[in-house]
């Protein structure tokens, strides 16, 4: 399996959001100071990866069998974990976004193990300007994981 979903998502507050439709995790709580660290935020079953514009942002969620090893050197900061998915529906969205009105996408019910992505940072110059940035995010069966900083971008990268 190989099945990639590509959104433009409104990233208020520097994020998107990626869940299981049933999810009830409080995204006020998941922002914890590790999160912040990572840049990207896990609950039991919804996953916020954060954004460095708070404007429109290409989005990439790309389903695979097994883990995707990406190599490091071609991502600016990678972050990995994983989320409960038991409604079988995906939803895509920006925080603020009207959650009825979001993008679904059907998967098989489970655990999955998430990898956030984000690529094309030094194109940024200044938020709103257009910039060739692009946020991914694998997912694939497997067991639960605690989230795990893999690659930091600092700034410097």
């Amino acid at each position: 399996m190989h099945e990639t979903h590509a959104f433009i998502v409104f990233a208020d507050y520097f994020q998107f959001v990626v869940q299981d439709e049933d999810s009830e995790d409080d995204f006020a709580t998941i922002w914890t100071p590790e999160a912040l660290a990572c840049q990207t935020a896990f609950g039991k079953s919804a996953v916020c990866p954060g954004t460095l514009r708070n404007v429109d942002v290409p989005i990439e969620i790309v389903m695979v069998d097994a883990d995707p090893e990406i190599p490091l050197g071609t991502v600016d900061h990678a972050v990995e974990g994983s989320i409960e998915i038991t409604s079988g529906k995906v939803v895509v969205m920006g925080c603020t976004q009207y959650f009825p009105d979001a993008p679904r996408f059907e998967v098989k019910p489970g655990t999955y193990r998430v990898l956030a992505v984000m690529e094309g940072i030094g194109s940024i110059q200044h938020e709103w300007e257009p910039a060739d940035d692009k946020y991914t995010v694998y997912m694939w069966p497997g067991e639960a994981r605690q989230a795990k900083l893999i690659k930091h971008w600092n700034g410097n990268s």
